[in-house]
């Protein structure tokens, strides 16, 4: 079964999805659930219809933790920016949008909106200076992201030439973080190092590869983060995408021009798109994109 949030007679609260049921506790929401230890099969709560409930972000925690630059292909279709340590920022929880809401184009923010389908790591317990060896002890499930970036704020031109970022302003605004609809046990993932990732747009494939592709393994991530911070239950670690992104096509920011072996070039997104987002025995997200 999937792990949820639900919104259920104005309240949300964690569940259990199964098919086009839902078993609605009276723990309210997923994120306190992983907090308090809750085993939700043994919770108080009944059997709800998927289409009597509203099914919000399955994790609304007050940070996402992303990692970039961790796939070979993403750095071939870019100025290339190497790091012996992998890339490490931060997202605002108010960035994280309800699964299907509609992204909101706003031109004050960006004009080019770019979409990265990433697989995201929920900490399941506290998790401080932890070994690689034990770090997947301390997973709970695995969610699909999608980490739109604003690419016009976050790629910077230098006056002396090449490129500079600033990821605060490229990553935080409205809607900016996708989280799918729920979080998948890690207990229902056999490897999440050979996972099929992909992107599409309105059908057309934009990215396509496997998460055995990663520069940084998720044990390798967990431990670099564990030496930095202490990961609290609930924490969402976001792994970083692959190549395929419109950024690529963008030769203004350093695009190369690489395009991902079986899949259309990248673009930017428009008004009009329909955005999905799928990872291998994890989930789906899906949302459209709306001029504001």
């Amino acid at each position: 079964m999937r792990l949820v949030s639900v919104i259920a007679d104005g309240e949300r609260r964690a569940g259990l999805l199964n098919g086009d049921r839902v078993f609605v506790t009276d723990v309210p929401g997923l994120d306190a659930a992983i907090v308090a230890g809750v085993d939700l099969v043994r919770a108080d709560g009944s059997w709800r219809l998927l289409a009597d409930v509203e099914l919000d972000a399955p994790l609304r925690p007050q940070v996402v933790f992303c990692l970039g630059q961790n796939y070979r292909d993403h750095l071939d279709e870019k100025a290339p920016v190497e790091m012996k340590e992998p890339e490490f920022f931060l997202k605002a929880g108010q960035t994280v949008a309800a699964p299907n809401a509609q992204c909101l184009l706003d031109s004050r923010v960006t004009a080019k909106l770019d979409y990265e389908t990433e697989l995201g790591v929920v900490i399941g317990r506290t998790t401080r200076h932890v070994s690689a060896e034990r770090a997947l002890e301390h997973v709970l499930g695995y969610v699909v992201v999608n980490d739109l970036t604003a690419r016009d704020r976050q790629v910077v031109r230098l006056d002396s030439g090449g490129f500079g970022m600033a990821l605060g302003p490229g990553k935080n605004f409205d809607g900016a973080t996708r989280l799918g609809s729920w979080v998948t046990p890690a207990t229902d993932v056999a490897d999440a190092h050979a996972l099929t990732l992909r992107t599409r747009i309105n059908g057309e494939l934009r990215q396509s590869n496997t998460t055995g592709s990663m520069i940084h393994g998720v044990p390798q991530l967990i431990a670099f983060l564990s030496r930095l911070l202490t990961l609290q239950p609930g924490a969402v670690v976001s792994t970083g995408t692959p190549g395929g992104t419109g950024w690529g096509q963008d030769a203004e920011l350093g695009g190369t021009g690489v395009t991902p072996a079986g899949c259309a070039p990248g673009r930017y997104l428009a008004a009009g798109d329909h955005v999905q987002s799928e990872i291998e025995d994890v989930g789906e997200l899906s949302f459209d994109v709306v001029a504001e």
